[in-house]
């Protein structure tokens, strides 16, 4: 199922919609980064079902870092962390069980060409060193460059991207930014509810006022997510950060097409008056 999260009045969309009305001005989207992953070179498969030519990757675009957070040789070697993939292989070699409904451009699947994918239920389905998720649990980050956002208005940044979500049991994701190299502010949290509950989700998104809303499994697998973020006046840099904590056997998040806009730039019009472009706007 497509959803969307936000909208000049903020609106989710997952089955049930939640809309919060909030009446905003802004002024045109400045794009100040963006990432869909189609420059990373891509590798042969390691130890993968399908073996294949440029289908994979361990290293990340230029700038960017992934952490590895789990044993080093423990589980499928292409899914020990997060990796930058083509979408239709990872689709093939690891069954298809819906992932198809991102990558299948026939389906109308956000997911085209390469995407950034963290699978544990693929890192778990190898047998060379017994068991993986009875051993560890799969933790792992995928992380931007420092970001330049100088001169963004206060609360005036929102984050999109094209997201294949599915939960299982322990499986967590979570979104997190810093500025200036101060604290971790988490932006969006998917806590997973195990199959004996019905494998479901609890979205929390703290911009849009939404703790724990529940959305069952299968509605997140080919959705655009659109967050609105509260950077704070004055910062000049941040940092997103994408992870997926306390995984076992579970399934999967890939996301594409990664999108950090700005709804209002300070500016300093005749009178020296320091005012926002929504408000500029506002007045026409």
């Amino acid at each position: 199922m497509n959803s969307s999260i936000i909208g000049v009045a903020v609106c989710v969309i997952v089955i049930t919609s939640f809309c919060f009305a909030v009446p905003l001005v802004w002024a045109d989207d400045t794009v100040l980064f963006e990432e869909d992953f189609e420059g990373v070179t891509l590798e042969s498969s390691i130890l993968e079902e399908i073996k294949d030519k440029k289908v994979w990757s361990g290293t990340p675009p230029e700038g960017w870092e992934i952490t590895n957070e789990n044993p080093k040789d423990l589980g499928m070697p292409e899914w020990r962390t997060w990796a930058i993939v083509d979408l239709e292989w990872w689709t093939l070699t690891a069954g298809d069980q819906r992932r198809s409904e991102f990558t299948g451009v026939h389906n109308d699947g956000k997911g085209v060409g390469k995407g950034a994918v963290s699978d544990p239920d693929e890192w778990d389905d190898w047998d060379l060193n017994g068991d993986p998720d009875a051993l560890s649990r799969w933790n792992g980050h995928l992380i931007t460059p420092p970001i330049k956002i100088k001169g963004a208005a206060e609360k005036s940044l929102v984050l999109t991207l094209d997201s294949s979500w599915r939960p299982e049991d322990t499986q967590n994701g979570e979104i997190i930014v810093s500025f200036d190299g101060g604290k971790d502010e988490q932006i969006l949290f998917f806590k997973s509810v195990g199959i004996d509950a019905g494998a479901h989700t609890l979205v929390t998104i703290p911009t849009l006022k939404l703790k724990e809303d529940k959305i069952n499994d299968g509605e997140q697998i080919n959705e655009t997510l659109e967050i609105p973020i509260d950077n704070p006046a004055g910062a000049a840099e941040m940092v997103i950060s994408f992870g997926v904590i306390d995984a076992q056997n579970d399934w999967w998040w890939a996301i594409d097409n990664i999108k950090l806009v700005s709804t209002a730039f300070d500016v300093e019009p005749r009178d020296k008056l320091a005012v926002k472009w929504a408000e500029i706007k506002s007045l026409r």
